[in-house]
C-alpha cells in the first residue's frame, strides 16, 4: 500500500503530464536585424516588399541621424528597404486622438483665469471636464460656471487651453488642423502658435501665427493673423477672413493648415491656398536688420476655447445674450499633425 506522501507526489506528476500534453511546443526562431545607413537631416519611410514591384510602408517616416537605423524581421524571407524620401512634406509629429485621453508627452494643460491681455471672461482649467478625448476626438468644451481665483479675480465660464510647449516645438513646416468649431454669439476658438522663448521681447515682439480664429457666431468664415513688430502697445498684426463657399465652420469639420517657410507664410482651407505673407511685409523692431524675424524661431502650438473680449470689438456679439441651453459650447478637433520640408 502507497503512503498518502507517494500517492501525492503520483497526482502531481499526472497533472503535469497531462499539462504538457495539452500545451503546444513554442518553435523559437532567432530575430534577424537589419540596418540602413541614415545621414543627417534626411528623411526615410520604412518599405516592406509585397507583390511584383510593389512595396508597402511600414510605420511613420524616419529622420536620419547620421547613425544606421536598424529594425527586426519576422522572417528570413521578408525584404525591406529604407527609401529616402525627397521634395516633399514628410509627417514629424502628429495627434491623432484616437486613445481615451490627452496625452500628456504631447500636450500641457494652462491654467489661467486673467483674460489672456484681451479682456476674456472665461477661467482655463486643469479640469478634465474642460478638454478631453472622446469618439476619437479632441473636445474642448465652454461652461457658464464661474469660477473665482485664490486673488478674488471671478470669470464667469469656464474652459481650457492646451499646448505643445517643450513636447513640440519647430521652426517652419506644415501645420494642418481639422476642426469643427461652435457657433454661439462672443465664443472664441483659436489654433495658434506662440514663440517658445521670447528671444525678441514680450508679446507680440517675439511674434504670433493664427492658424484658425472664429469670431462667435460669424462662422462663415475664418481668420488667419499674424502678430509682430514691437512689444504691446507697438505691436502690429497682418491678416485676413476666408469666406466658405458652403457649410460654415460649425456646419462641418474642416482642414486648416499654414506652410510656414523662411520668407513665406501660406493659409490654406480644405486644400485650398487663401493667403500669403511674406518677409517683406512683417518686421521686428528688436531685430530690424533681421528680415525674417521673428518667425525665425521655434514655435508650439496652442488650441484654445475663449470668450468675449477686445477680440469682438466693433461687433455686435455678447456671450450673455445665450441662454443657458447653449452651453457647453464645444469645439471638436479630429487631428493635428506637423511636417517638415525634405529637399
Amino acid at each position: 500500500m502507497k503512503s498518502n506522501s507517494s500517492l501525492f507526489a503520483t497526482a502531481i506528476f499526472l497533472s503535469a503530464a497531462r499539462l504538457s500534453a495539452q500545451v503546444p511546443e513554442i518553435a523559437v526562431k532567432p530575430a534577424l536585424e537589419a540596418t540602413f545607413p541614415t545621414a543627417t537631416g534626411k528623411a526615410y519611410q520604412l518599405e516592406e516588399h509585397s507583390d511584383g514591384d510593389t512595396w508597402r510602408p511600414i510605420g511613420e517616416p524616419v529622420s536620419g541621424t547620421g547613425q544606421p537605423f536598424a529594425t527586426f524581421l519576422p522572417g528570413a524571407d521578408q525584404k525591406l528597404r529604407l527609401r529616402e524620401l525627397k521634395n516633399q512634406w514628410v509627417r514629424v509629429w502628429n495627434d491623432e486622438f484616437e486613445g481615451d485621453r490627452i496625452d500628456p508627452a504631447k500636450w500641457s494643460r494652462e491654467e489661467n483665469g486673467y483674460g489672456g491681455g484681451n479682456n476674456e471672461r472665461q477661467f482655463y482649467s486643469t479640469d478634465l471636464k474642460f478638454a478631453h478625448v472622446k469618439d476619437g476626438l479632441l473636445q474642448l468644451a465652454l461652461y457658464r460656471e464661474p469660477h473665482t481665483t485664490t486673488d478674488g479675480k471671478t470669470q464667469p465660464y469656464t474652459s481650457a487651453r492646451l499646448r505643445t510647449l517643450e513636447r513640440g516645438d519647430w521652426t517652419y513646416g506644415r501645420f494642418e488642423v481639422r476642426a469643427k468649431v461652435p457657433g454661439g454669439e462672443g465664443i472664441w476658438p483659436a489654433i495658434w502658435m506662440l514663440p517658445s522663448t521670447s528671444k525678441y521681447g514680450g508679446w507680440a515682439a517675439s511674434g504670433e501665427i493664427d492658424i484658425l480664429e472664429s469670431r462667435g457666431s460669424a462662422v462663415h468664415e475664418t481668420l488667419g493673423t499674424l502678430h509682430f513688430g514691437g512689444a504691446w502697445p507697438k505691436n502690429q498684426h497682418l491678416g485676413e477672413a476666408y469666406q466658405f463657399p458652403e457649410k460654415s465652420a460649425a456646419e462641418d469639420f474642416h482642414e486648416y493648415a499654414i506652410e510656414w517657410e523662411a520668407d513665406e507664410i501660406r493659409w490654406f482651407v480644405d486644400g485650398k491656398k487663401w493667403q500669403t505673407r511674406s518677409s517683406k511685409e512683417w518686421n521686428s523692431v528688436a531685430a530690424p536688420e533681421n528680415s525674417r524675424a521673428p518667425f525665425d524661431q521655434p514655435f508650439h502650438l496652442i488650441v484654445n476655447l475663449a470668450v468675449d473680449g477686445g477680440f469682438f470689438g466693433g461687433t455686435d456679439q455678447k456671450s450673455d445674450r445665450l441662454p443657458d441651453s447653449a452651453f457647453p459650447q464645444i469645439f471638436q478637433i479630429d487631428y493635428v499633425r506637423v511636417y517638415r520640408w525634405v529637399e
